[in-house]
């Protein structure tokens, strides 16, 4: 089973035509959403900006399947989760957009992460004058997997 980010294509004419994607439960969410940008972009009225939307229709290919919840992340601390998630990039619309996680060698957390497989080391340094060494950790397909089930549904904008 999985979750789905419904995608509303939102056609505009304030200042010039433009198209825009909302990730939103429903049609007067998604014109709520633009309605909030164009008042916070251009300061203008709301009925201004409601004026601006020429249409909001369903865009079902531009949805986002998104999986439960990985059997595994209600069994990791939610530290442990707190760093794969993060490594992913969070859990809202950019999630997804990194894979690593730059930390001290001596982290208990990656290192409990790295038990767990989450994470493979992708580079180590050695610190310089009285620093820590350092481990960048790099996601591995399970701690995407784990990490993309924790990503918000309809994170806000």
């Amino acid at each position: 089973m999985s979750r789905i980010r419904k995608a509303w294509e939102i056609v505009l004419r304030y200042r010039e035509a433009d198209t825009f994607i909302a990730f939103q439960p429903s049609a007067s969410k998604a014109r709520a959403e633009v309605i909030d940008r164009l008042r916070d972009s251009y300061g203008c009225s709301w009925k201004q900006a409601l004026a601006a939307i020429e249409s909001c229709t369903r865009a079902p290919e531009h949805d986002v399947r998104l999986p439960d919840r990985h059997p595994l992340a209600p069994q990791l601390s939610a530290k442990v989760l707190h760093c794969v998630v993060h490594a992913y990039g969070g859990t809202g619309l950019r999630a997804g957009y990194r894979d690593h996680f730059y930390t001290s060698a001596d982290d208990w957390e990656l290192q409990a992460a790295l038990f767990h497989c989450l994470f493979r080391v992708q580079r180590r340094e050695k610190g310089r004058g009285g620093q820590p060494d350092m481990i960048m950790y790099e996601l591995t397909a399970l701690g995407r997997n784990v990490a993309r089930g924790e990503a918000e549904t309809y994170p806000a904008f």
